[in-house]
């Protein structure tokens, strides 16, 4: 019972970890794309920010070699 509990957390947050991933490389693409040589437009994080998308990232690493059951 308390593993079909855990094992329903770990793949809502898996879902999440993706979900900031992906919101993240939106906004990088868009930063990208609306800069120009005149006027570059950098893509800038803040520290929480920066380390929440690090933790995600190392999060879908792991689930894509390990697996999500425990």
């Amino acid at each position: 019972m308390l593993t079909v509990i855990l094992n329903k957390i770990l793949i809502m947050l898996f879902f999440m970890a993706c979900l900031n991933t992906i919101r993240h490389t939106y906004y990088f693409i868009q930063a990208f794309f609306q800069s120009s040589e005149e006027e570059p437009r950098k893509y800038r994080l803040q520290t929480t920010s920066l380390v929440l998308l690090g933790v995600s990232v190392a999060y879908i690493l792991t689930v894509i070699f390990t697996g999500i059951k425990i």
